[in-house]
């Protein structure tokens, strides 16, 4: 009887024991919440949001809020209780992830230094059922005030279809900053002396855009816009008509609708229209892309070289093609054709960097150089290519060999430039003096 009575007090000392620890670990633990910033930005503009995560794994959480605070002011963005069943369970919720949006003006909060403060309690009974409380403070900068803009450059004549240049200054740090055109937007870039500078471009179908202006976007959302001094010159414009032979859709054609399952059609001159549209945006859409991979400094001097041949089409030219005497279609030409003898050495026009040496559908074995700030040259239908992606090159090397790959009814070399997205007259960039006066001296300020 005595050892029974042994075996119980005991099996009650063990009970009481870990009933108590649980209430020391679960409802009397001092450790308080942990706060861990997510997203939280430096800057504050007109809107901005703030995210944390807080974790509490004992006790759990029972409340978390966020205020700012600026002076005397204090504003609470917003704040999450968490419900608590049983004080002796405590809180259910071990971990939030809380989101709240700053709305500094409504809130009539002063551009300046504020604070961030954000406070979590838990579930434990310390501190007369209050719980463990945790502060995050983090310092804010409040920022109403658009980036002050200063255009440098004065003359700013361009030709639809063609190309400009601009210098400009901005105030403070921009995340986004650049001249746009329309829908269009031409990245500027920062120099070692604090300029910005920026090619652009007028698309050759926007006779009138309806947006030029300078436009950045500082750390805290504001935007700020200037305007400058243009003149919109309208560009010549031509129209051909093209005979679709039945020899060049059985030398053409088969190829094509093998290589790209998209475009056969049961006809030849069905494939041809398909070619024409879909194969041609496609690539055009390749080609543009590129774009984007443009190093934020000038890699050209002086003039681009100008391929020497007969010029056979000119830039933006609406070509209309007729098969057996009807049209069948319409296309636009982004380039220019020049034809001299056959497989005849093509030279880089500028230097620059090498972003694509390969088959482009429409285009053939084509290379694309890099010339910076945005500006591309396209050479097109090669039979033979001399360079890599990545590799550098420098004006007048021979970068390759002129054929009739792709879509080419005949040996000549297809020029192209690209600005920014944005197909571009290439002549103007052969003219030294346009160079000079349009290109130069508004990226540097001195002829």
């Amino acid at each position: 009887m005595k050892k029974l009575l042994s075996i119980f007090f005991l099996v009650l000392i063990i009970i009481t024991i870990a009933g108590v620890a649980f209430l020391g670990y679960r409802l009397f633990e001092g450790e308080p919440p942990e706060i861990v910033p997510v997203k939280v930005p430096d800057i504050v503009g007109k809107v901005a949001e703030v995210t944390v995560k807080v974790s509490d794994s004992r006790a759990g959480i029972r409340l978390v809020e966020a205020k700012i605070i600026q002076g005397k002011k204090q504003v609470l963005l917003g704040e999450k209780a968490a419900p608590i069943e049983s004080r002796w369970t405590g809180s259910s919720e071990k971990e939030m992830v809380l989101t709240w949006q700053i709305l500094p003006q409504k809130e009539r909060l002063s551009s300046g230094k504020a604070t961030l403060a954000i406070s979590a309690f838990d579930a434990s009974l310390r501190n007369g059922s209050k719980g463990n409380q945790s502060i995050l403070k983090i310092p804010l900068t409040i920022d109403y005030l658009p980036p002050v803009i200063t255009v440098l450059s004065t003359v700013h004549n361009v030709r639809v279809g063609g190309s400009g240049a601009l210098s400009f200054r901005v105030n403070e740090s921009v995340t986004k900053v650049g001249v746009r055109v329309g829908t269009r937007f031409f990245r500027a870039f920062k120099g070692t002396d604090n300029i910005y500078r920026a090619l652009f471009a007028v698309p050759f179908n926007v006779d009138h855009p309806k947006t030029l202006h300078v436009e950045a976007v500082d750390k805290a959302g504001n935007r700020a816009i200037a305007g400058f001094a243009f003149r919109i010159f309208p560009r010549r414009k031509k129209e051909d008509k093209i005979n679709i032979s039945d020899s060049f859709l059985q030398q053409k054609m088969p190829g094509f609708a093998s290589r790209f399952p998209e475009v056969f059609a049961p006809s030849l001159i069905e494939t041809f229209i398909k070619v024409n549209h879909i194969l041609r945006k496609k690539n055009n859409d390749f080609l543009l892309a590129l774009c984007h991979k443009s190093l934020g400094k000038t890699l050209f001097s002086g003039r681009f070289i100008r391929f020497k041949g007969a010029q056979r089409s000119d830039f933006a030219d609406k070509r209309h093609y007729f098969y057996h005497g009807k049209e069948v279609d319409q296309a636009y030409h982004m380039g220019v054709d020049i034809a001299s003898v056959a497989h005849a050495k093509v030279p880089a026009a500028n230097g620059g960097r090498v972003v694509f040496a390969g088959y482009n559908g429409i285009y053939g074995n084509t290379i694309v150089i890099d010339h910076g700030m945005g500006l591309m040259s396209l050479y097109a239908h090669l039979s033979q290519m001399n360079v890599g992606v990545g590799q550098e090159v420098g004006k007048g090397q021979i970068i390759g060999v002129t054929d009739s790959t792709g879509l080419a009814g005949g040996d000549h070399l297809h020029v192209g430039m690209m600005l920014g997205g944005v197909f571009i007259n290439p002549s103007e960039w052969w003219d030294s003096r346009w160079i000079r006066d349009h290109i130069t001296y508004n990226l540097y300020l001195k002829k």
